[in-house]
């Protein structure tokens, strides 16, 4: 019994965590809600939310969605709202943007998400998680890096999705697998974060989850494997401990525990995006830039052993 209801607490306080992380006064303070989806008909989909400062501009609410290879086509938009935009309907265990954009009922089975758009184009997703691999929260969910908060919730490491996309008026049922995670931070990504790597797999021993290095070189994030919390202790390019301040051309992930094979791969995207590439024109741009930067995300594919197929997404300037 008490078991029982360590497990219903636990599960309770995971739930809500799909919900905001709200930091006090701190003025940097983002969160942001990421999904990968790996189709079986060969494309890939990005979809982020995000609450964040934008310089010049105050708290915002981002939307982004980026397609890569959808009946050959290959497309990308953002939006930004006020934050009065967004709603938490606890009640019906739903984020609502606008009422364009969804993340329906809790993370795991079930779970759906609902992006429209129409900017330069028309941009429709909506799919849902027809299953869900078990996960795990670290006991410390909220690492310390340089003196600031970085939490990390890994909701879904992976799913099978099934539902709809379109892009303008080619709107396809589509089938595949999906990740999803959480992140909250108490300072600019760019302060605290120097590269982000997202990875998630589909084979029977697969391996997926987040994992940051500082400015500074701190290690911080987590995996899941087998419904088991992998935490990383090392990242190497090469046989050498990997500086950030530059794209690797390989990067070997070791983790704590010794008896979890190291996640190696090569470092060959399939696409570059730029996080300037939605910027609501030359002024928002120039502003995003001169205050943070201009982010990258290198996306690809690698095959690894024992870990088979990985799908991944290194983002930094």
């Amino acid at each position: 019994m008490h078991l029982f209801l360590i497990l219903l607490l636990a599960t309770f306080a995971f739930a809500n965590d799909f919900f905001r992380h709200p930091q006090g006064g701190a003025k940097n303070y983002s969160e942001s809600w990421d999904y990968i989806f790996v189709l079986d008909n060969g494309a890939k989909v990005y979809v982020s939310y995000t609450w964040m400062n934008v310089p010049g501009s105050g708290q915002k609410i981002g939307t982004q969605l980026s397609v890569w290879n959808l009946n050959g086509k290959s497309a990308s938009v953002g939006r930004q709202y006020p934050t009065e935009r967004f709603k938490e309907e606890k009640g019906k265990n739903t984020i609502n943007i606008k009422d364009e954009y969804l993340m329906e009922n809790l993370p795991g089975k079930g779970h759906r998400v609902l992006f429209t758009a129409d900017k330069n184009g028309k941009f429709f997703l909506d799919l849902k998680f027809t299953s869900a691999d078990p996960t795990q929260i670290p006991s410390e969910s909220t690492f310390n890096v340089s003196g600031q908060k970085y939490g990390l919730y890994v909701h879904i490491p992976y799913g099978r999705v099934e539902g709809r996309i379109g892009l303008n008026n080619d709107t396809i049922s589509v089938k595949g697998y999906g990740y999803m995670d959480h992140s909250w931070l108490t300072d600019a990504a760019t302060n605290m974060v120097a590269r982000s790597l997202l990875f998630t797999g589909s084979n029977k021993d697969r391996i997926a989850g987040r994992i940051n290095m500082s400015p500074k070189g701190e290690i911080f994030g987590y995996a899941i494997s087998k419904g088991k919390l992998v935490l990383p202790m090392q990242i190497l390019e090469g046989a050498e401990a990997y500086n950030p301040k530059k794209f690797p051309k390989d990067l070997t992930i070791i983790w704590k525990d010794e008896e979890i094979a190291a996640l190696k791969f090569e470092i060959k995207a399939q696409e570059k995006f730029s996080i300037l590439a939605n910027a609501d024109g030359f002024v928002e741009r120039q502003l995003i830039k001169s205050s943070m930067g201009e982010i990258f995300y290198l996306r690809g594919r690698a095959q690894t052993d024992p870990w088979g197929r990985v799908d991944w997404v290194l983002s930094g300037k």
